[in-house]
């Protein structure tokens, strides 16, 4: 890998988010809720379709969630996220943390895992973008805000996911869970709790 080009890329970058007035946050100092708004269609409303922590298998000693919307998975057992050194902490609704979202790649769902047996440091790849053209920030992955999509699941639970740069995967793989021709690009604003 070049060091020097990745070094450069990343001041580029930084430069033209603050020429446009953006703001990439890796820490926010308030617990937020996850909410998904299409961006080629009309939304119900202001927000955004509530997303919560849907089911995505388990094991001893520890479970998996994906990102889905609440409309397809109709609980919430972790009802408060944060968002802190880039990573992202899902908490119970007693306070407790013992979920982090995983690193999202390309053709990825943003999954999450529950787990107090294993120790294992969150990746440090997710932000929040503030802009001037967004009431609400915007959940980025790897500093981009722009790559995420709504993809329903034919599989048994039927639960529509959050995942990220679905382009990437095209032609994709039967082990995807999801057609990528279904799936709709969203961005992800990070809405504040009520205090």
């Amino acid at each position: 890998m070049d060091f020097r080009a990745l070094f450069s890329f990343i001041l580029t970058f930084s430069a033209i988010t603050s020429c446009l007035g953006q703001a990439n946050l890796g820490h926010l100092t308030y617990n937020f809720t996850l909410a998904a708004v299409n961006v080629s269609r009309p939304n119900a409303n202001a927000t955004g379709a509530p997303l919560v922590l849907g089911q995505n298998g388990a094991s001893s000693g520890i479970s998996f969630y994906v990102t889905s919307t609440y409309h397809t998975f109709p609980y919430n057992d972790y009802p408060s996220l944060a968002l802190i050194d880039n990573t992202l902490r899902a908490y119970t609704s007693s306070g407790e943390w013992i979920t982090n979202a995983t690193e999202v790649r390309s053709g990825g769902f943003l999954g999450w895992v529950t787990t107090t047996i294993y120790l294992k440091p969150a990746p440090n790849v997710y932000s929040a973008i503030m802009s001037p053209a967004h009431e609400f920030p915007q959940l980025a992955a790897h500093g981009i805000r722009d790559l995420w999509s709504l993809c329903p699941s034919p599989g048994l639970l039927g639960q529509t996911n959050v995942v990220f740069n679905v382009s990437a995967d095209t032609p994709a793989p039967h082990s995807l869970g999801f057609k990528p021709e279904d799936c709709y690009e969203v961005l992800i604003n990070i809405l504040p709790m009520n205090s």
